[in-house]
């Protein structure tokens, strides 16, 4: 038996493109309604993001041993209780 598949006697004709994911698409804007979502959500994602990395960076302690008052930013123990500044730690 032969394993070759018949080829098309007519092609399909070409048609519009998404700019996004290279797919063929048959919306008026030329363009898949997920994929104009996702083209106008990426930059206020990437806002998102970097804003979250930010705030993970600044609660996180620096070491093991110690831990940053948010109040004066001095590094105190991790068994402390209370700040030299008076603020209640975590």
């Amino acid at each position: 038996m032969s394993e070759k598949k018949p080829t098309p006697l007519v092609s399909q004709p070409s048609g519009k493109v998404c700019p996004v994911c290279g797919n063929r698409t048959y919306s008026q804007g030329g363009i898949h309604p997920q994929c104009a979502v996702h083209q106008a959500d990426a930059a206020r994602c990437e806002k998102l993001k970097a804003t979250r990395k930010l705030e993970v960076a600044e609660t996180t302690p620096s070491t093991w041993r110690s831990k940053k008052c948010p109040k004066c930013k001095n590094e105190s123990h991790v068994r402390r209780k209370v700040c030299d500044c008076g603020h209640t730690l975590f």
